[in-house]
C-alpha cells in the first residue's frame, strides 16, 4: 500500500473503493498467507512523511468498513499498517484502541461489531 493512498483516503481525498482497487491484492495475499501460516503475514507499507492519525482519520476508516465500503479485511490489513509503521502517530487514546480493535486477529471481526465500534467511536468524540 502506498503511504501516499493511505493518507489520502484518510484525509477523504480517496474513495475507499479506489483504495481498496490499490490494495486488494496485497490484502488477499496477506489473507492466505494468515490462513496459510497462522498469525504472521506481510504486510506492505510504503515510506512516507510522519502524520498524525486524528479522529476523523479514523472516522473514514470505521465507516467505510462499518457501510462495506471497504471489506472488513481491508480494514484490518489497514489497522495493521497504521500500528506497524513507525510514520504515524496516534492524536489520542481513543484512535489508539480504535485501530487496535480493527487489528485485533483474536477472532473474526463481524460487520455489527464495526458497527457497533463506529457508533462508539462517534460517540466518545
Amino acid at each position: 500500500m502506498l503511504h501516499a493512498s493511505l493518507v489520502a483516503f484518510l484525509n477523504g481525498a480517496m474513495s475507499a473503493e479506489a483504495l481498496w482497487n490499490e490494495i486488494e491484492t496485497e490484502v488477499g495475499e496477506c489473507v492466505a498467507a494468515m490462513a496459510k501460516r497462522g498469525s504472521v503475514a506481510p504486510v506492505i507499507l510504503t515510506a512516507g512523511p510522519e502524520t498524525q492519525v486524528t479522529r476523523t482519520h479514523v472516522d473514514v476508516l470505521l465507516a467505510a468498513c462499518a457501510e462495506a465500503m471497504l471489506p472488513l479485511e481491508a480494514g484490518s490489513y489497514i489497522a495493521d499498517a497504521l500500528i506497524l509503521s513507525d510514520t504515524f502517530e496516534w492524536e489520542d487514546d481513543a484512535i489508539e484502541e480504535a485501530i487496535f480493535f480493527l487489528s485485533d486477529d483474536s477472532a473474526p471481526l463481524t460487520l455489527a461489531d464495526v458497527k457497533e465500534a463506529h457508533g462508539r467511536f462517534a460517540m466518545a468524540g
